[in-house]
């Protein structure tokens, strides 16, 4: 089974995840000459005008070092206290990572070993009047244009996966303000990436901060599956075009929706390709997944093989109403297209149709059927 690495899913940085809970690390790693700040503001990254690249805030520009040398400080002192919420300073912050291999100075002891690297944080910019930092202190990036999916696209997987990783954690930080427990508010502690309870009243009982083992909230993944759906010979593939709109241009991909509680991935599968298409498919392989920030998602991808009948495979969009069209194609006219295909976001495939650019896990998935007919069909030449 491949391995091959998805848009936003590159392996970037090492996350240290057990340095987290070290607020000596922490307080280092956001104070370091080296540090760098993946920078949003309301949820959303910002592009730098002058070279079109992700904003990362670094003391080795002049005009980031002055807004970094002004809120950094302050925030430092706030780490673990309610008076870090970005409702009261204006900001959330969460630790991404090191960046290995670095000439970064960066360095930090624990258990004898040492820890090298440029830390990586997320910082997303959310003031008010009434928040401790005000818009002046990031000025001149408050007027930096915010990064659309058509600019993202068009990164490196290095830059898309930092960006994917900082928005995620970041979108749930600003979601996520009170307690499911009692309704109090929620802080973060370990740099951004857990949530606390703030009630200190321990004559009210909290689920969330008396639990015997979870007293912390995580951050949410929502796992979608997509599905790539193709015969016992790999010559037909079936694709489908959403309701929704991708753009001015016709799109027709793979089938994907949300799991639910208690299922199985592959009974996902089976329970999405029916209520979307009303093909029935029971044979579900795994085939590799992809982290999808908008907002949270991890894209699992599978490949169905429907076994053909003259009924398993008839398509009846009556169920969901979800789908504007299905259709099976001939796997041979998509390789014909994909021979073509010299990058973007989309693929020119037939008439007015598209399928979805190599960012995409439908692209991969789409490109496996391919490369699973072709191969069958070496195989078999190879017996004759």
């Amino acid at each position: 089974m491949s391995t091959a690495v998805t848009f936003f899913g590159q392996h970037v940085l090492n996350r240290v995840s057990f340095l987290r809970c070290s607020k000596e690390f922490i307080k280092k790693s956001l104070n370091h000459d080296s540090t760098v700040f993946i920078t949003f503001i309301e949820g959303e990254a910002l592009i730098s005008p002058e070279n079109g690249d992700l904003v990362q805030l670094s003391n080795s520009v002049k005009s980031y070092k002055n807004i970094l040398s002004a809120i950094v400080p302050l925030y430092t002192t706030l780490l673990n206290t309610t008076r870090s919420r970005s409702d009261e300073s204006g900001i959330n912050v969460t630790f991404l990572g090191l960046l290995e291999g670095t000439d970064s100075a960066f360095n930090f002891e624990w258990s004898n070993i040492s820890y090298k690297g440029t830390p990586y944080f997320g910082l997303d910019i959310r003031v008010t009047e009434s928040t401790l930092f005000k818009k002046v202190d990031f000025e001149p990036i408050f007027s930096y244009p915010k990064v659309t999916r058509d600019h993202i696209f068009k990164q490196t997987n290095e830059d898309a996966s930092l960006y994917s990783q900082g928005k995620m954690y970041l979108d749930w930080l600003a979601k996520y303000k009170f307690c499911p427990g009692c309704g109090s508010p929620l802080f973060p502690v370990e740099a951004g990436t857990k949530l606390q309870c703030s009630n200190e009243n321990r004559n009210v009982y909290c689920n969330v901060r008396d639990a015997r083992i979870n007293n912390v909230c995580f951050p949410r993944t929502d796992p979608t599956v997509i599905i790539a759906l193709t015969n016992s010979d790999y010559s037909k593939c079936c694709l489908a075009r959403s309701k929704k709109r991708y753009g001015d241009f016709v799109l027709y991909s793979t089938i994907a929706g949300f799991m639910e509680p208690s299922e199985t991935i592959e009974e996902a599968c089976i329970r999405e390709i029916w209520e979307e298409t009303g093909i029935s498919c029971k044979n579900i392989d795994i085939v590799r997944s992809q982290p999808w920030p908008y907002p949270c998602s991890l894209m699992i991808g599978c490949l169905g093989i429907v076994q053909f009948n003259s009924k398993n495979e008839v398509i009846n969009l009556n169920h969901d109403d979800e789908l504007l069209d299905a259709q099976w194609f001939d796997t041979t006219e998509i390789i014909q297209a994909l021979d073509k295909y010299a990058g973007g976001y989309r693929v020119p495939f037939k008439n007015d149709i598209n399928l979805p650019g190599s960012t995409t896990i439908a692209f991969q998935l789409i490109d496996h059927v391919c490369e699973d007919y072709k191969n069958l069909r070496k195989t078999s030449s190879s017996h004759l």
